[in-house]
């Protein structure tokens, strides 16, 4: 089962980091605040039938609406880094933009995503993946967020020719989500330790953290749309809990399992993704 055992860890933690990270947050809490304002409010009302209905078009216009002025916002912060190559603190304002931009960006993708998942509308399109080349691209951004918060990622693949029968791009999605929740709920120069393995026709990949942990009354719920509003604005993190609940829906439509484990507050915690979907290792000499 483990062939070719591989890790990496990525370790970075810089005063300018720090003080960005203290920024962004200031600049995020407002609309993170308001946005969960809104949905506790948007609860189905007796009577009113059409309620779910009417709350995802709103969110379908709201994601739509934030998505609109991000194209022109990422071109102006490109033309303003070009002229500004002279002026660090310039360059550090662009950062924190295209930092809040990607948070927007998110958010809005969020808002879809919570539509489809509450409608049991979660759209696969199914071929032969590559686990490692799929897993590339959130296993690089999470080392990237990682690094700027001083946390140290390792990464564990116990076998690179590991190919499975699914979705790349909900895939990538999925493991996405839970190393954002990760970084997110680690405290700075914590660590976080991802496992990429196939358990007989299985694909597992577990994330684990040494950070806030959760409490055994948030633990069954965590994975439930929302769930985690309360406990985002505490811990002033971002987001909306709807990050877990694709995880799930993902999980789901691959015939598999998402779960959490944690003992408490404190204690960290880890989630665990399982497709059943391994397909054959390729034979030794097979060309890629």
């Amino acid at each position: 089962m483990s062939l070719h055992p591989v890790s990496f860890q990525w370790s970075v933690s810089t005063p300018d980091a720090r003080h960005a990270d203290v920024a962004d947050k200031v600049m995020e809490r407002p609309l993170r605040q308001a946005a969960v304002v809104f949905f506790n409010r948007s609860a189905p009302v007796h009577g009113h039938d059409d309620t779910p209905q009417l709350k995802d078009q709103i969110l379908a216009m709201v994601a739509h609406e934030l998505r609109g002025p991000l194209t022109p916002l990422q071109l102006a912060t490109q033309l303003i880094r070009r002229a500004s190559a002279d002026r660090p603190e310039v360059l550090r304002s662009i950062d924190m933009i295209d930092r809040q931009i990607t948070q927007i960006a998110r958010l809005a993708e969020d808002l879809m995503d919570a539509t489809r998942v509450d409608r049991g509308a979660l759209r696969l399109s199914k071929v032969c993946v590559d686990v490692v080349a799929a897993l590339a691209a959130p296993l690089t951004a999470a080392a990237l967020a990682a690094a700027q918060r001083g946390q140290t990622l390792t990464v564990q693949i116990a076998d690179r020719t590991l190919r499975i029968e699914g979705d790349p791009v909900r895939l990538a999605q999925a493991v996405d989500n839970l190393l954002h929740n990760a970084v997110k709920y680690t405290p700075i120069n914590g660590c976080i330790t991802v496992n990429v393995l196939a358990d007989g026709k299985d694909l597992v990949v577990s994330v684990k953290d040494n950070g806030l942990g959760i409490s055994a009354a948030l633990l069954p719920h965590v994975f439930d749309l929302f769930a985690q509003s309360s406990r985002t604005i505490a811990a002033s993190a971002g987001g909306l809990g709807v990050g877990l609940a694709v995880v799930k829906a993902v999980a789901e439509s691959h015939g598999g399992t998402a779960t959490a484990t944690s003992a408490g507050p404190g204690t960290g915690s880890e989630f665990t993704l399982r497709l059943p979907v391994v397909l054959e290792r390729r034979m030794a000499g097979e060309r890629t």
